[in-house]
C-alpha cells in the first residue's frame, strides 16, 4: 500500500468516527424526555432551552443500549470501540462506555462532534465518577480541545472577555448568565495545557480581552488556576480569576443566586491572577512567618517567580510580598531584581515548583522593563512585627537579603 492510499484509508476512518459520534449524539438526545436530565440540570439553573442549545442528551443506563442502535445504524464493533463509545470484553462482549448519564458533546474547533462527557446522576453511588470523557481516539485527545470553544467563538469576535471555568455546567452557567459579555470555555476533565491555550488564542486577541479564569473556589481550583497563569501569562498579561466563595463554582451560583448574580460576581469580584500565584507560595511558608527565617524562606521562594511575571505584574506583587512579609519594600525589590538577573543568566537557583516554564525571560518587554517595574517606590514599609525570641534581623536593613 502506497502512502496516497494510506491517507485515503485514514481519512476514510475519520469520516467513519465523525459519523459515528454524530450518530451517537442524535441518539442520546432521542433519550433525554424519559430520563432524569432535564429535571436535574433545571435543578441546577440551566434551563430547557441552554440544554437544548448544547445539545444535551442521555446515555441510557442498559448494557449495550447504545451498542445495539450503533450496529442497527450499520457500524461494526471494530469502529465502536476505536470511537470509545464501548469497551470490549475478552471474551469480545461490547459494553456501551456511557451509562445512566447526562451526554454533553464535544466538539472539534470547526464544530463537529468528536467526543462526549457524561455526568453521573445525583443519585450515583458514591464511587461512581463525576465526569467521565471519552478516551482517546483518532479524533480527539482531551488535551487539544476546548469545551464551548465553537460555540464561543461568535461572542469573542464581537469582543467578550474568555472565561476558563473548571467544567461543562460551569460553562453553561456562565454562557446564561451573560453570553455576549462572557465567552466561557472548559478543559475537558484535564488541566490546561498549553494547547488548549494556544487554541484560544487563535480565536480571539487575548492581549486586547483578557481573560478570566473562574474555577472552583477549592485547593484543587486554586492549583488549576496557578498552573493557568503560568501558561496565560505568556501571551497576555491582562489575566484576572473571579473571586468565587469557598467550596463554590459557577454553576452552583447560578443555582442558588440566578444569572444575574453569577454576571455579577464575574464582572465586581475579580482579583489579578498573580495575587493567588505569590499567596500560595507565601502559604507554604505559613508556619513559619512569625520568625525572620521563616519570611526569608518565603521572600526567597517567591521572588523568582514574581521576576518571571509581566511586567505589569511585578510592581504590585513587590509592594504585596513586602506587607505579607513584613519585609521593607527595597529588601523584597532586591530579591526580585536578583533573581531576574538570575532568570536573564539562565541559572536559576531558587525556581519556584509551582512555576513551569523555563529558565527565560518569556515576556517580550526584556529585561529592562521588567528592572524598571521593580524600582523601589514610595510605599512605607509596614510595622516591624514583634520577633520571636532567639532571631535576629541583623543583614535585613538597608535593602539587603540574608545570603
Amino acid at each position: 500500500m502506497n502512502a496516497h492510499d494510506s491517507r485515503f484509508e485514514a481519512g476514510i476512518k475519520r469520516d467513519q468516527l465523525l459519523a459515528l459520534h454524530d450518530y451517537a449524539a442524535r441518539f442520546f438526545r432521542t433519550q433525554i424526555p424519559r430520563s432524569w436530565v432535564p429535571g436535574y440540570l433545571a435543578g441546577r439553573g440551566i434551563d430547557l432551552n441552554v440544554q437544548r442549545r448544547w445539545h444535551v442528551g442521555y446515555a441510557p443506563a442498559g448494557r449495550d443500549t447504545l451498542t445495539h442502535h450503533l450496529r442497527a445504524a450499520g457500524f461494526n464493533d471494530s469502529l465502536i470501540v476505536a470511537g470509545g463509545l464501548a469497551r470490549q470484553s475478552q471474551r469480545g462482549v461490547l459494553t456501551d462506555t456511557f451509562r445512566d448519564r447526562a451526554m454533553i458533546p464535544i466538539r472539534s474547533p470547526n464544530g463537529t462532534i468528536i467526543a462526549f462527557i457524561g455526568r453521573a446522576p445525583g443519585h450515583a453511588r458514591v464511587d461512581t465518577p463525576k465526569y467521565m470523557n471519552s478516551p482517546a481516539t483518532a479524533i480527539y485527545r482531551k488535551g487539544d480541545v476546548l469545551l464551548g470553544l465553537p460555540g464561543a467563538r461568535p461572542a469573542l469576535e464581537n469582543g467578550a472577555v474568555p472565561v476558563i471555568a473548571e467544567g461543562p455546567l460551569d460553562v453553561m452557567a456562565i454562557a446564561f448568565a451573560d453570553r455576549h459579555r462572557y465567552a466561557p470555555v472548559a478543559p475537558c476533565g484535564t488541566a490546561l495545557t498549553s494547547r488548549q491555550v494556544s487554541s484560544l488564542s487563535q480565536a480571539c486577541d487575548l492581549r486586547s480581552t483578557g481573560v478570566l479564569v473562574a474555577f472552583d473556589g477549592d485547593d484543587a481550583g486554586r492549583r488549576a488556576a496557578i498552573n493557568a497563569y503560568h501558561l496565560l501569562s505568556r501571551l497576555t498579561d491582562r489575566i484576572a480569576t473571579a473571586n468565587l466563595p469557598a467550596g463554590s463554582d459557577p454553576a452552583q451560583i447560578l443555582r442558588d443566586h440566578g444569572p444575574a448574580a453569577l454576571a455579577e460576581l464575574l464582572t465586581r469580584s475579580r482579583l489579578p491572577l498573580a495575587d493567588l500565584v505569590i499567596d500560595a507560595e507565601i502559604d507554604k511558608w505559613s508556619r513559619w512567618l512569625s520568625f525572620a527565617e521563616g519570611q526569608i524562606g518565603a521572600l526567597r521562594a517567591s521572588a523568582p517567580v514574581i521576576a518571571a511575571m509581566p511586567p505589569r505584574d511585578v510592581g504590585r506583587q513587590v509592594a504585596r510580598l513586602a506587607q505579607r512579609l513584613s519585609l521593607d519594600h527595597a529588601t523584597v525589590t532586591e530579591a526580585v531584581t536578583d533573581a531576574l538577573t538570575q532568570l536573564v543568566s539562565g541559572e536559576c537557583p531558587h525556581r519556584s515548583r509551582a512555576a513551569t516554564r523555563p529558565c527565560t525571560l518569556d515576556f517580550p518587554d526584556g529585561a529592562q522593563d521588567l528592572t524598571a517595574a521593580v524600582v523601589p517606590k514610595a510605599v512605607p514599609a509596614p510595622e516591624a512585627r514583634p520577633r520571636a525570641a532567639g532571631t535576629d534581623r541583623a543583614g535585613l536593613g538597608a535593602g539587603r537579603v540574608l545570603r
